[in-house]
């Protein structure tokens, strides 16, 4: 259904420009209310957000318990009813009602594009200080089940059962949690340019420019919670990897925050509309059960650092070409393989209650199969799907599933129904293990 829907929403939009670019407008600011208007009826559709939860897409202001902020919005995805500013269509809204932000540009220049990020960053600041308060005056717990998962994917680590333990983290740890806490319960923040960038690497590039540029003079810049969920330009788009609904990893902590894609934005979009509302809400989208995924190139990969007494981010940036970077618009999704020596290992877990005390060491694994623990363990934990909680190997969910083929290689994945589409198109026979941890 999201293929289909994002497609009607595409064309929407592809029909409702080329009307737009028909008329010579000199009027900049009715120009730009024009293409606004797009986006919101665009995403205000029965084809788009589903009915029933009383969401609507409105232009205004963004409040903080009854506080209005500055930044005016183009349009927002909001739950509920606002307060309409006078007569004209403007609305207020509380910042828990807010799903999404939108910042629209008819032409994403890099002017434009560092404007949009400020503007946005303005918000979740203010978005930040509100939850900090909430946690200390109201004495809010938030449900960090997604974020802890999400923690434990990128680290191998066990995450805090709740939030007052993010003290206990090493501080590399601690910025990466309160990121990801942020991201989900923060609206998600989107820039939407119909025009600007004729390359991939060049909407690439200029996100890279503005993040080296940005800095006070204590070299402070952008940090994570900062970039928006998903910048487009033209069918260019840069999307954070924060789990909704995008995760991508090299290896254990090198999280790849930012990726870009050079297809489907309308697609991409309505994903991460779903995923809000999905999470907003705790209900389940109408997702399509297909093998095919967006084709991402990485761009960032993010880690907490320390400098003495600093805390903040480290970013490495991939720049290829141009020319490396034109590819399939989509890849095959497939579990994450693991070495006969991983399966081996996963197989003493189940022996051992579901999980493997380190102490234990294996020296045998490197006889037998050439590896060593420490390089099985890591290969284990780079599949994000297993940490070492204290000491002991084990799965990071209370339910995985691991396909074993004849050579004793094999496959780990959580999601069953995606494994069972794989296995149908394999020519090699499985066995499908249930790994149950409680």
């Amino acid at each position: 259904m999201i293929k289909q829907a994002s497609e009607i929403l595409e064309k929407f939009i592809s029909e409702e420009s080329k009307k737009l670019e028909g008329v010579k407008m000199p009027h900049m600011p009715t120009l730009g209310s024009a293409y606004e208007e797009i986006t919101k009826q665009g995403i205000d559709n029965r084809f788009t957000i589903p009915k029933g939860l009383d969401l609507k897409v409105v232009s205004g202001f963004i409040s903080i318990e009854g506080e209005m902020l500055p930044e005016q919005i183009d349009c927002m995805l909001v739950h509920g009813d606002g307060i309409q500013y006078g007569l004209i269509e403007q609305f207020i809204y509380e910042i828990d009602q807010v799903l999404c932000v939108f910042e629209v540009k008819k032409t994403l220049r890099k002017s434009d594009f560092k404007d949009a990020l400020e503007h946005l960053n303005k918000i979740r600041v203010k978005f930040s200080e509100f939850f900090e308060k909430k946690l200390i005056k109201y004495e809010y717990e938030p449900n960090l089940e997604v974020a802890g998962k999400l923690f434990s994917q990128i680290t191998g680590k066990p995450a805090p059962q709740r939030y007052r333990q993010i003290h206990d983290l090493e501080p590399e740890d601690g910025i990466l949690f309160y990121s990801l806490v942020q991201e989900c319960f923060a609206p998600a923040s989107i820039i939407q340019g119909y025009g600007g960038y004729k390359s991939e690497s060049g909407l690439r590039n200029a996100f890279i420019d503005i993040l080296s540029e940005e800095k006070d003079s204590n070299g402070n810049g952008f940090g994570i919670p900062s970039f928006p969920t998903l910048t487009t330009a033209n069918n260019f788009c840069l999307i954070k990897n924060n789990g909704f609904p995008y995760m991508s990893m090299e290896g254990v902590n090198n999280w790849v925050a930012i990726s870009s894609t050079r297809y489907n934005p309308a697609y991409i979009m309505l994903e991460i509309i779903w995923s809000k509302i999905s999470q907003f809400f705790d209900i389940a989208m109408p997702w399509e059960d297909s093998l095919e995924i967006e084709n991402l190139a990485p761009l960032l990969v993010a880690q907490g650092h320390r400098n003495e007494e600093q805390i903040g981010w480290w970013y490495r940036t991939k720049e290829p070409s141009e020319k490396i970077l034109k590819r399939e618009s989509s890849a095959v999704w497939e579990p994450a393989k693991l070495s006969e020596a991983a399966i081996t290992l996963t197989n003493l877990m189940l022996f051992r209650g579901g999980e493997y005390d380190v102490k234990e060491g294996s020296e045998w694994l490197s006889e037998k199969f050439g590896s060593s623990f420490e390089d099985v363990v890591d290969e284990l934990l780079s599949t994000g799907y297993f940490m070492d909680d204290n000491g002991f190997i084990r799965p990071i969910e209370s339910v995985s599933f691991i396909a074993t083929a004849d050579d004793n290689t094999g496959y780990v994945t959580t999601n069953r129904k995606m494994l069972d589409l794989w296995l149908e198109k394999q020519k090699e026979k499985y066995v499908v293990s249930n790994f149950i941890f409680v």
